[in-house]
């Protein structure tokens, strides 16, 4: 082999293991973007509608300020009222239909039972799935009946759905521009794990008299419904308390979202856990959240510095 040709292999080797050298200590220097998906689900606009005793969301306009809010819920209270006898009769009828098919179920098992014919055993099976089906069938409409005698104010439950799947979207959308922007590869959720699952029957205490109390409930909606009303209401609590208090009001809420059992119930999926390192990026994509629903830049900078200030990776 020729002494030219030596070289120039040696020197391609040389700059192969430059470069991959070279790779290896950028991506080593490289920390992963991190994110408090907790966090910025509570923060998210539209959870001001949420009803964390009844999980579901109150069927209003967003953005309504406090007096609307009321009246716009009164409206959907009453109309329940007048339309509470035309569901109640529907039930009645409901009720009559299921308890039948119920008895016609248990018939069809003992025949089941004691058929002893294969075509009759075969009959018997078609006839009681038709039946099972139509059971579930009317137990989904006898379900989402009471719903609506019980919660004439609130959205249905595929509306809660689909508003839920929104936010979750637009959280996402949101985490992913911040990291293209920033030039993240790699985002790890910092949040305390969340199995999913929701206490139906510790709801209301968990969220009023242990932890979240109705004041704080509603600072979470003027605060994150960002209306004129609720300014002039911050103006009246800032003259007659003092600022000091005000922003004690908004830590003392956040503080006590970070709980656990408070946490359990946001309609959140189950997630991981960050225990050291990473670039945070949770206030900017609180930021860009509330700007893409127009809330005002002063309530915005606010929030950014408490929470720069109570996070420890800024």
């Amino acid at each position: 082999m020729k002494k030219a040709t030596i070289i120039r292999m040696l020197s391609c080797m040389l700059l192969i293991c430059t470069i991959g050298l070279s790779q290896q200590v950028n991506l080593s220097g490289q920390q992963p973007g991190v994110v408090d998906l907790t966090l910025v689900t509570a923060l998210h606009p539209l959870m001001s509608l949420y009803d964390f005793n009844r999980m579901s969301f109150v069927n209003v306009e967003f953005g309504l300020d406090a007096k609307s809010l009321h009246e716009e819920r009164q409206k959907l209270l009453e109309q329940g009222k007048a339309n509470q006898d035309d569901l109640e009769k529907e039930l009645a009828v409901i009720n009559n239909e299921y308890s039948a098919l119920k008895q016609k179920q248990f018939m069809l098992m003992n025949d089941l039972q004691k058929a002893a014919d294969a075509r009759e055993k075969e009959k018997l099976h078609k006839t009681t799935e038709k039946t099972n089906h139509l059971i579930s069938e009317l137990w989904q409409k006898r379900n989402l009946i009471n719903f609506r005698l019980a919660n004439p104010d609130l959205m249905l439950p595929e509306q809660t759905a689909a508003m839920l799947n929104r936010i979750e979207r637009e959280i996402q959308e949101t985490v992913d521009k911040v990291a293209e922007e920033g030039g993240f590869n790699l985002i790890l959720n910092a949040a305390i794990p969340n199995n999913g699952k929701r206490n139906m029957q510790r709801s209301f205490e968990i969220l009023t008299d242990k932890n979240l109390s109705h004041a704080e409930t509603d600072l979470y909606y003027a605060f994150l419904a960002n209306t004129r009303e609720s300014a002039q209401q911050k103006k009246d609590r800032e003259h007659a308390a003092g600022m000091q208090k005000e922003a004690n009001g908004a830590a003392t809420w956040l503080e006590q979202s970070r709980q656990p059992a408070v946490q359990e119930q946001l309609p959140i999926n189950p997630h991981p856990m960050v225990l050291r390192g990473g670039i945070d990026i949770t206030t900017e994509v609180v930021k860009r959240l509330l700007k893409r629903y127009k809330c005002d830049d002063e309530v915005i900078e606010r929030l950014e510095k408490l929470l720069n200030k109570r996070n420890p990776r800024n």
